[in-house]
């Protein structure tokens, strides 16, 4: 299932979730323990989408995490980029359909039920929509924020001690592998470039 929350009643609760202003210069985020970037043994960008959210389930359910928080670092709404590129329209219609409409800028709930369809439509959200705001997420706890970026890892933040042993152990049981050199890189193409990537000017 998933719900909205608004943006101000979300960042009552969870003031330390990472948010940064350009006009202001202001960005909060939280003091880590330790963080990880994450990649799957995919071949292809489709069957990555699909893992990944399988996978990030797995290990949250590892984690106890039965549900996760999604916003956008800044204001900008979740639709506000229209994308033609076929599995990003996909992904807008999906949120759309979920009753998210174009100037919807507050937080998504997800529950673990509904998490790989979600992450399946947003990996491709935001692999595709480079003008939208760098979203993370978190649990009800704050114990983990992690967020996905435009090449498909996983980047999973422990907030203490208790919960980074317990991610370490998690891991361990997914198909997730430490990201060798800790530089995200696009694995899906011959080329740099992100297949369907678009910008708006």
């Amino acid at each position: 299932m998933i719900q909205k929350i608004s943006r101000k009643q979300f960042l009552l609760k969870f003031t330390e979730f990472p948010q940064s202003n350009n006009k202001t210069d202001k960005f909060t985020h939280p003091e880590v323990y330790d963080t990880y970037i994450l990649t799957l043994p995919s071949l292809s960008a489709k069957g990555h989408a699909k893992m990944l959210g399988i996978q990030l389930t797995k290990l949250m359910l590892r984690l106890d995490v039965k549900e996760l928080f999604f916003l956008g670092e800044t204001r900008g709404a979740w639709l506000y980029q229209y994308n033609d590129y076929k599995p990003a329209k996909k992904a807008l219609d999906y949120m759309a359909n979920n009753g998210i409409s174009e100037r919807f800028n507050g937080a998504i709930n997800v529950s673990l039920s509904e998490l790989p369809e979600f992450i399946k439509h947003f990996f491709w959200l935001i692999r595709c929509n480079a003008s939208l705001p760098y979203f993370y997420f978190c649990n009800n706890e704050f114990t983990v924020i992690g967020s996905i970026c435009q090449y498909g890892n996983l980047h999973l933040s422990a907030l203490n001690k208790k919960t980074d042993m317990l991610i370490k152990n998690a891991i361990r049981q997914t198909k997730f592998e430490l990201l060798s050199g800790n530089t995200c890189y696009n694995s899906f193409e011959k080329s740099k470039a992100v297949a369907g990537r678009r910008i708006i000017i």
